[in-house]
């Protein structure tokens, strides 16, 4: 049985960097491994950057969103910016591996749409190779819609390219 955890969502800050690295490398391969630089790199041009934290000020998940039209090497973001010229684009989703399952994802998403304003379109991928069952079945529960797939990482990883119009 899982105890009833409360947490709030706010806005990143550079001093939570290092613990949101720890979070995203907890979530390898359903994430990709990030620098601090690149961290702070993403910081600096965000749409949307927040945490997720408990009482006890711990961070348990965070969601980063980067605008379209950044000169971004993702082949992903590559991949929507080929054929939509405005998304905001879910660059990554991680929460820590004690605090699954609790509805944190849902409630970063769920914000997400409640505080875009200049986008009619979200976009994201998950990985279907390794398979992320978890990961379709929220996406899909959440009413993203697949528009393609793409092998990535050397044709290591292959992904459902989701969208969700707002």
């Amino acid at each position: 049985m899982k105890l009833l955890v409360m947490f709030k969502l706010r806005n990143v800050t550079i001093e939570d960097i290092k613990d949101i690295i720890l979070i995203n490398e907890d979530a390898i391969p359903a994430v990709n491994s990030v620098s601090y630089e690149e961290f702070l790199n993403f910081y600096e041009k965000k749409t949307y950057f927040k945490v997720a934290i408990n009482n006890d000020n711990n961070i348990c998940g965070f969601l980063l969103v980067l605008p379209s039209g950044l000169d971004y090497q993702s082949l992903n973001y590559k991949w929507f910016t080929e054929r939509y010229s405005e998304f905001a684009y879910i660059d990554r989703i991680a929460i820590s591996s004690k605090f699954r399952g609790l509805g944190i994802g849902k409630s970063l998403y769920l914000d997400l749409e409640r505080s875009l304003d200049e986008y009619n379109m979200i976009a994201c991928e998950f990985n279907i190779e390794p398979p992320n069952p978890i990961s379709k079945s929220f996406h899909e529960s959440l009413n993203y819609k697949n528009v393609g797939f793409q092998f990535t990482e050397n044709n290591t990883k292959k992904v459902s390219l989701m969208v969700k119009n707002i």
